[in-house]
């Protein structure tokens, strides 16, 4: 895995998703489209060659990996 290859717009996308897990209003949160979202959402699970995000009737369910990645993504974003 090369970081340095990451569109850091993609950490915005995968924060929100996890605070959301919901495609819809993870795009509201970022004010774009549904559309650009689930591509975002494609685009981050080809990167880390991990689904991040599984569909259940309730909610996006994070992975484990999800799980790991998301309190340093949040600290960066932070910073």
């Amino acid at each position: 895995m090369k970081l340095h290859q990451l569109d850091l717009n993609l950490l915005l996308a995968f924060d929100a998703l996890m605070t959301e897990r919901n495609v819809t209003r993870a795009a509201e949160r970022l004010y774009i489209s549904q559309p650009a979202m689930s591509h975002a959402l494609n685009r981050l699970r080809q990167f880390f060659a991990d689904p991040l995000l599984v569909r259940t009737p309730q909610a996006l369910m994070p992975s484990p990996r999800a799980l790991k990645l998301h309190s340093g993504v949040r600290q960066a974003l932070q910073l």
